[in-house]
């Protein structure tokens, strides 16, 4: 369905340029929006505190996610103003925004959904640059109107774009926001009623459900008890990348690399590898990671976390919000093979799916002064698998995705660890990879990728046959 990449990747012809903000009005009811007792959700929490932190140092911080894709004709801009007017009021991680008081941070919550109106501006013809600024000037976490919508105009059709904060998004986002952009400009051109697009959850419960179920949750959880056994195993932190990544107290700005891994047949076979080995995908990746990681590292035992949606209804699957947890995985690679290790690496990740459902930072909380556990545990390598055909995303979505040439789109951080992202599109298996950026990270990551590219290649070759003999006569 799409590949991930920096913002500065964008290129394109000069086009003309309209955004989408809140009108006047809009900001000015949202600045007088009540208190109120309800917390953030954990990830929401984290990325507030994260991104006072980095502003302290006057770092900068990847915190948007950008949809882009293309449609044909020119833009009815009424049409998309009610649009992009009705995705705001429809999903209620839009109505809140906040603030820090003594350390804490409180919610505010615009009480009337239909005090929000979007304003379009039209801001002339801009070149790829300067889209990039435009982007990149959408407001911070703590402002209310921290997302942007807009297009680019050229002779032949318009760019879509949403520049959403990390704060009201995560990646599972961007299997409906297309189609419910798209899917209701167009009724609102035919002139169809109302589009009757399913009822969305609501992210003001998954927030009061996450903080009840951390009130009751204890040191003696067996939840709990296995994240600590995890970060003790890891020297009282998350797991660290294999390789040298340069002076540890050095920070970079974040570098990317992204590369195709495998084509689709081949990635086919790989996938039937996992199968044979009575295994799925994800254990198949982790397989070859920790392979990656012996050859390269002579590592016997290999660690990582991997993210997880933790929505669990069809509602929860419509609801913008950012609902992420991370599962812990590590075991031992020893002179295991492919097939063993991936066995092995499902197992681990099926039995600790359900450590998604509780937060790092909640297990920080409880763990407070055990000797086991370090004060700063979070951070560390990141492996992530999003595979396009299986739900929440579709077969479906992900052709209309590749119709409209969609992409996604992140802005520039700083980078202390590893985070990869593994991608099985239409084409095939992509990765990419954000890293520090300095020459020993650089020359690390990029003998990593080649090595896990061999291991993925090496695990799909002894089914490949029967993939090439297919509509061979016989």
């Amino acid at each position: 369905m799409t590949d991930l990449r920096p913002l500065h990747d964008w290129s394109g012809p000069p086009a003309m340029l309209t955004l989408w903000c809140p009108s006047a009005a809009s900001m000015e009811s949202a600045k007088r929006a009540p208190v109120s007792p309800a917390l953030p959700s954990y990830e929401q929490e984290q990325h507030l505190h994260a991104f006072r932190a980095c502003e302290q140092r006057h770092e900068a911080m990847a915190r948007l996610l950008v949809v882009v894709w293309e449609e044909p004709g020119r833009c009815d801009p009424r049409a998309m103003t009610h649009v992009v007017t009705a995705h705001l009021r429809r999903h209620d991680t839009y109505h809140s925004w906040f603030e820090e008081r003594d350390g804490a941070i409180v919610r505010h919550i615009l009480t009337d959904p239909a005090a929000i109106q979007m304003e379009p501006m039209a801001l002339g013809e801009v070149r790829a640059e300067d889209w990039q600024k435009h982007v990149m000037a959408t407001p911070a976490p703590f402002a209310w109107d921290c997302f942007r919508f807009g297009i680019l105009q050229r002779a032949n059709g318009f760019t879509f774009f949403a520049s959403i904060d990390h704060l009201h998004a995560d990646a599972t986002v961007i299997a409906f926001l297309m189609t419910e952009i798209r899917s209701a400009y167009r009724a609102v051109l035919d002139g169809e009623g109302p589009l009757q697009l399913g009822q969305p959850g609501s992210y003001l419960d998954y927030c009061g459900n996450q903080r009840q179920r951390a009130a009751a949750t204890t040191l003696a959880d067996p939840e709990v008890t296995r994240w600590i056994a995890f970060l003790h195993r890891n020297s009282g932190r998350m797991p660290a990348f294999a390789l040298p990544l340069g002076v540890p107290e050095d920070r970079y700005h974040a570098e990317y690399v992204h590369v195709d891994i495998l084509e689709d047949a081949v990635m086919d076979a790989f996938e039937s590898a996992c199968h044979a080995a009575g295994a799925r995908a994800i254990g198949g990746l982790l397989a070859c990671a920790a392979l990656t990681e012996r050859e390269l590292a002579g590592r016997s035992r290999y660690s990582v976390v991997t993210p997880t949606t933790t929505r669990r209804s069809p509602q929860a699957f419509r609801t913008t919000g950012w609902c992420v947890g991370v599962v812990p995985i590590d075991f031992d690679v020893q002179q295991r093979t492919f097939p063993e290790l991936a066995l092995i690496a499902q197992d681990n990740f099926d039995e600790r799916l359900n450590l998604a459902d509780i937060p790092i930072d909640l297990v920080l909380e409880l763990a407070a002064g055990l000797p086991t556990v370090g004060p700063a545990a979070t951070g560390g390598v990141m492996l992530s698998y999003m595979d396009v055909n299986v739900a929440p995303l579709s077969a479906h979505i992900a052709r209309e995705w590749h119709q409209a040439n969609g992409r996604v789109y992140i802005n520039q951080g700083i980078a202390a660890q590893v985070a990869i992202w593994l991608f099985r599109t239409q084409r095939g298996l992509s990765l990419t990879a954000a890293y520090p950026a300095n020459s020993t990270a650089r020359a690390s990551m990029h003998r990593y990728v080649a090595a896990f590219a061999g291991a993925c290649r090496m695990a799909a070759d002894a089914l490949m046959p029967t993939y090439s003999d297919v509509g061979r006569e016989r």
